[in-house]
């Protein structure tokens, strides 16, 4: 049984390396929130879905409808804190959002995004028997969400509510389930991976005067396993194997928009993004039978995750030609700190410790960072409006890893000890282009383009519709 689970492991372990491959040009940027790239230049469709988006429907009094197509040839640019700065997946999607407003100044407000990428390949011969000479996906989840509910109670107070699923970095598919059957060996048993991270947020808006607290707190469940079940004549078994990033991890994102206009500056914004593993699952767990023996595995591992940092940006507008042009700046800075602590691990099979005392290592990263998007806006015309925008990025992380490896009575070795230091920088360049088509004060048609390194090999795109009622 050990035998048959190993080779699942092995097929399994082959299709990530080729997903970590395929997915290592960086993270999905599905998230709503507007980054300072995005307000700043052309990277946005309608007003009000916008608004939604990001947590601001104070100023949102008319109902509304919103829908459209996110497109995309390979990479989107996006820039934000200690997240890689180069380019992120970003494919072919849908997104909507409605607004309704209710009796004594309440507002409801919903947007969504979503890319359906499921499937099913199966084969059985004529007795029913599943092979596993190839992995059969029985079935394959890979479809990302992001919504987001929005509901102002007051003039001065909102609640909003974020959920998102998306793959986990690295790792591909959010679920698979591949089956062997065999009716002659009496044999049934099942891989199912689970490779996704799930995001739930609430976050609380308190507006006073010109100024704005928003504070989101969010838990997200970082899935990084493989459950391995079922029987092969008289053995049976029922392992979980965990990679690194199986994990639970809470973080709080406080953000507070200073309203304070001083020439072309219409506010400051500074803000945190505050993150803590407090979990993690690691090696062979779970349990099989063989020849009426029960052998038992138990892997641990002690590991420390916090990702945080801290930002400031500065909105600039200004206002040409009698308002048919208009010019905004949003500048960015932020400081970034990613510390991993990982201590000692082991894993037992039966009674016996098989592996263990692997040490200590310490990874320490300071992640400055900077953006500055230039965005335009042309209105010639009541009808027509054209947005043109870029975006500088420039990031550097520089980093300490040190290591203490182990001696066989699980005590530190302290004359092993070696720091590693590195320092690496990154700069990027990123395009935005969008078009609207304003029709009287209730319809509007939003075309948009965005181009990673300001090549056209690298494009996304989309259109979406708004309707506006009442």
């Amino acid at each position: 049984m050990l035998k048959v689970f190993n080779k699942i492991k092995f097929i399994l372990l082959g299709s990530l390396v080729i997903s970590a491959y395929v997915f290592a040009q960086g993270t999905d940027t599905w998230a709503l929130d507007n980054s300072a790239v995005k307000r700043a230049t052309a990277g946005q469709f309608s007003t009000d879905s916008d608004k939604v988006k990001s947590k601001d429907i104070f100023d949102l009094q008319r109902a509304f409808f919103s829908a459209g197509y996110l497109g995309g040839t390979s990479f989107s640019a996006n820039g934000g804190g200690t997240t890689d700065i180069t380019s992120t997946a970003f494919n072919s999607g849908v997104q909507g959002a409605f607004g309704v407003p209710f009796a004594n100044g309440m507002y409801l407000g919903f947007a969504a995004r979503y890319k359906f990428n499921d499937s099913a390949d199966i084969t059985k011969d004529k007795n029913g028997n599943v092979s596993d000479a190839t992995p059969n996906n029985l079935w394959t989840i890979n479809s990302q969400v992001a919504l987001r509910a929005a509901l102002r109670i007051s003039e001065t107070i909102a609640v909003h509510y974020y959920f998102g699923m998306e793959p986990n970095t690295g790792t591909g598919s959010i679920y698979s389930l591949n089956k062997v059957i065999d009716k002659d060996t009496k044999t049934d048993y099942s891989m199912i991976a689970n490779n996704g991270v799930w995001t739930h947020e609430i976050a609380t808006s308190i507006k006073f005067g010109e100024h704005k607290l928003t504070i989101p707190v969010g838990i997200i469940f970082h899935a990084d396993n493989t459950k391995q079940k079922g029987a092969i004549g008289d053995n049976k078994g029922n392992i979980v194997i965990y990679g690194n990033n199986d994990y639970i991890s809470l973080y709080l994102n406080p953000e507070f928009n200073l309203g304070i206009t001083a020439g072309p500056m219409t506010g400051i914004t500074v803000g945190a993004n505050l993150e803590f593993g407090v979990n993690n699952n690691f090696g062979e767990n779970g349990s099989y039978t063989a020849n009426n023996t029960e052998t038992k595995y138990e892997g641990k591992q002690g590991k420390d995750r916090f990702d945080g940092d801290i930002y400031a940006s500065f909105p600039l507008e200004w206002s040409l030609a009698n308002d048919q042009v208009k010019l905004a700046m949003e500048p960015k800075l932020s400081l970034g700190l990613v510390v991993t602590n990982t201590g000692n691990d082991y894993q037992k099979i039966g009674s016996a410790q098989t592996t263990g005392r692997a040490g200590y290592v310490s990874d320490v990263r300071f992640v400055p960072y900077a953006e500055l998007p230039i965005g335009t806006t042309w209105q010639p015309v009541e009808w027509w409006q054209l947005r043109a925008g870029t975006a500088l990025m420039i990031q550097a992380e520089d980093s300490w890893i040190t290591q203490v490896p182990a001696k066989t009575d699980g005590s530190l070795d302290e004359s092993l000890k070696t720091v590693n230091t590195q320092l690496t920088t990154k700069a990027g360049i990123a395009g935005f282009f969008g078009m609207g088509f304003i029709v009287g004060e209730d319809f509007n048609i939003d075309l948009f383009a965005e181009v990673n390194t300001l090549s056209v090999n690298n494009l996304n795109f989309g259109g979406q519709l708004t309707y506006r009622f009442n």
